[in-house]
Formats: C-alpha cells, structure tokens, sequence
C-alpha cells in the first residue's frame, strides 16, 4: 500500500514582472480544527470562487469519516461534505466541469480504494471503485481538457506494490498508461506530479522503495510514454526532495530538504530534457542541521518562487532574477508547523494548509500571509478544442481565471461562460464568431490568447 504523503496541489503560474512589495507581512489566521474529532486535520487548499477556499480533513485510524469544508479569506468556516465512517481522504482538486474530486481509502477490514467527485455545495457525490488489484493514489493532479493524473499502487502481488501512472476520466475510469517495473524504480506521491509546459507529466522516482536510492526525475506523455532522466548525487540522495513547480521560464523547480552549500536544503532546476542545476543554496540555520530546508515551492505573481521550510517553520521567497534568497516570516506554533502546502489567491495574498501547529489541540490550520503581491492576471495556456463551430463547448485552460467577467471570440462577446475552477472556464462559441484570438477578463486584468481559436 503506498504511504501516506502530504498533499501537494498541481498550481500553474502566471508570468508577471512585477515585483513583490515591501510592506511587512500580515497573517491572519483563518481556521484551526477546534477538537482531535471535529473538522480533521487539514491537508489541501484550492480557491473554489473568489475568496473561498476549499479544505478536507482526514483522521488517520480514528474510524471517524473525512470531511470537505470551505473557508473564506475573512475566516467564515461552512462544512460541506461529511464521509462515511473509517473513510480516509487522501487528495482533492477540482475538475474542468466544476466538481470536486480526489482519492480515498476505507480502512473498514480489508482496506478498499476509490475516486470521488461531489459538487461544491455537497451534492450528488459519487464513488468510482479502483479496478481489481489497484489502490487509488495519493497525489492526484488535473490536467486539460480536464483529465486527472496519478500514481497508484498495486493491493496484490509484489509486496513492495511497484505502482503504475495512470489517467482517470471525469467518470472515474481509471486507465493505466505505464506500470513500472523494479528495474524502472520507485514514483513516490510525496515527490508530486506537474505538467509541464509541453504538455506531458512529469514527476521523480527513485530507485530503491519508499525514497531511497539514487534519484531520476521521470517524463510520461498522455499515451504514456515514458522517458527517465537522472537526476545528479548532488541534487538528490535518500529521497528528501519535495514537489516539483512548472515555472513560467519552461523549466521545472523543486525544493529538496538536505544538500546545498551548507547541507541546509537548496532548490534545483530541471529542463524538460533532464538538465539540472542548483540555483539557490539555504543558508546554516541554528539548531537545525538535518532535514530543515525547504519543503514546498509556488511561483506567484511577481515571479518569484515562495516556499517553506521543514522543522524551522520559515516562509521564504526566491528571486529566480537575481538568485536572491531571503526570509519573508517565521511561524510560531500556534500559528501552524511547516512544511505547509500554499497556493496564490486571486486577491494576491498567500494561503497557507498545514497538519500540524495551530490553536489547540494543534493539528493544523490554514492561514493567510499578505507579502505585497499584485493580483495575478487571468492567463490561458490553451483551448480544448481549438476549433469548432458556433455553438461549441469549448474548455479556456490556464490558471486565475476564478471571477470571469467576459470572453470574446476574436472580439465578439460569448453570452454563455463559466468559470469551473482556477484552471478553467467553459464557454460556448457566439452567433457571429470569426477565426482569431479568444481573450478573457476577470476583475484583476485580461489576457488574450496567442494562438488562434478557428470557427468552422
């Protein structure tokens, strides 16, 4: 059975130049499980609508059900979906038609496996039962034109449960791309999965089970093509690494805990064609010589890369221009206990999901840091499909794209959008479309596309 592994959610950035202001940061704490059975511990955060923000909570071995519950920017917390007993959550994302989705486990007797989806408000949810021999994974990420990948595990067989990559449709179908073998190593969902700017999913292995051994970072395509790239000694050793970042440059970044000048944790850079380099070494920190550098990584919109820290409980931003490093805020443990998952809200503030720290009894909070940032601009990175007559469904993919207020088919207006998640609007083609450019406004700006959207 695959180990439990903190959640990362695949988070898109945006392009900006602009740079992050000086004022000092402000936290505000949004939202601490008051009991060890009431709320859970938190372990995922996306921005379902402007200001709202979705978490699940989940109680390891307590025979207790997860649950999903909104939070917004000002605090406001509203259960909204509540698990039946001895159900685990694993993940949670949201899709391109606007449900939630994500893995689970009942630990009820022989363990079972499934995929969920339910609505926002709590309704309709629906399981999709894992086919025969698989566990559902635990880091399950979405992708256009609204596909979810993941990394499951075997339930029978070799008992080192040598996983497979796998794509899961809207309706739950569950279809293996490549299963590895011992000789290919390890995919761990602690590393994560991201996809990259070419279209394929990328994630990092190992070579020996559970993070151990010499480590490569892996490219699979929608078809399920795989390439290996390795990944230096320097850059990777015994597994400590965390999850990988798209950045907007084309590249892949990621965190890694150990390494670096002073042993003390660094960030490393992967081309999509597996060359690495070391971009950011973290400094000696005091009383902290194993296992506290960084853990987490976002690109925001400003352009530079936010994170945290293991153990330490410090907030960090990278400037990729310039190469600086530098302190943002450190944690106290009634505020949260990092490594936290973070994500950018469409307000430009940092929102932050931890298990651990927090008000009593301490197991977790999700708060918020105001550094300074711009709002980030809505940006599309494609359309699905690119062409189609008036009357077409077609998917706008990309990421800020919450709050949309218009969508124009090479300037004339669609009657019919919504936006379905961060990542996705769905919009229909107007009466009197021509061929060109689709452009999209939200309350922080517009983009237009650069490639075409061809009416039929």
């Amino acid at each position: 059975m695959l180990r439990r592994a903190a959640v990362a959610l695949f988070i898109a950035s945006v392009c900006c130049a602009l740079r992050a202001g000086d004022q000092t940061p402000v936290y505000k704490l949004l939202y601490s499980p008051p009991t060890g059975t009431s709320g859970g511990q938190p372990f995922a955060i996306l921005e379902v609508e402007p200001g709202v923000f979705y978490s699940a909570g989940y109680y390891e071995n307590s025979g207790v059900g997860g649950s999903i519950f909104s939070v917004t920017a000002t605090g406001a917390y509203k259960q909204v979906y509540v698990f039946p007993g001895n159900t685990l959550l694993n993940t949670l994302v949201q899709g391109a038609n606007g449900l939630l989705y994500g893995s689970a486990t009942i630990s009820t007797g022989h363990p079972s496996f499934f995929y969920y989806s339910v609505s926002p408000s709590g309704q309709n949810p629906k399981q999709y039962p894992m086919p025969a021999g698989w566990e559902s994974g635990l880091f399950t990420i979405v992708a256009p034109p609204g596909e979810f990948y993941d990394v499951i595990g075997t339930t029978t067989g070799n008992p080192l449960g040598i996983p497979a990559f796998a794509r899961i449709s809207e309706t739950g179908k569950v279809t293996i791309l490549y299963q590895f073998s011992a000789s290919d190593g390890y995919p761990d969902p602690v590393y994560g999965l991201v996809c990259g700017s070419d279209g394929n999913v990328y994630g990092i292995a190992t070579q020996q089970p559970l993070g151990e051994g010499a480590g490569f970072l892996y490219r699979s395509s929608p078809s399920g093509v795989f390439t290996p790239f390795p990944i230096p000694s320097v850059s990777l050793a015994s597994g400590y690494t965390e999850a990988l970042v798209a950045g907007t440059d084309g590249n892949l970044y990621a965190p890694y805990v150990l390494g670096g000048v002073n042993n003390t944790g660094q960030i490393y850079q992967a081309t999509l064609s597996g060359q690495f380099s070391t971009v950011a070494s973290f400094p000696a920190m005091r009383g902290c010589n194993y296992g506290c550098g960084p853990g987490t990584l976002l690109q925001a919109s400003d352009g530079n890369f936010y994170g945290t820290t293991n153990n330490s409980n410090r907030i960090f931003r990278y400037n990729p221009s310039t190469g600086q490093l530098s302190m943002v805020y450190q944690l106290t443990g009634s505020q949260g206990l990092c490594a936290c998952q973070l994500i950018e809200g469409m307000d430009g503030k940092l929102y932050f999901v931890t298990t651990r720290g927090g008000n009593s009894p301490g197991i977790g909070a999700i708060f918020s840091l105001d550094v300074g940032l711009p709002k980030p601009e809505p940006v599309v990175s494609g359309l699905y499909p690119a062409s189609g007559p008036v009357g077409q469904s077609v998917i706008l993919w990309g990421n800020y794209l919450l709050g949309a207020k218009s969508v124009t088919f090479n300037g004339t207006p669609a009657t019919s959008f919504r936006a379905t998640s961060v990542h996705s609007v769905q919009v229909t083609v107007p009466l009197g479309a021509t061929t060109g450019p689709v452009t999209i406004a939200t309350a922080n700006g517009s983009y237009t596309t650069i490639n075409s959207f061809t009416v039929q």
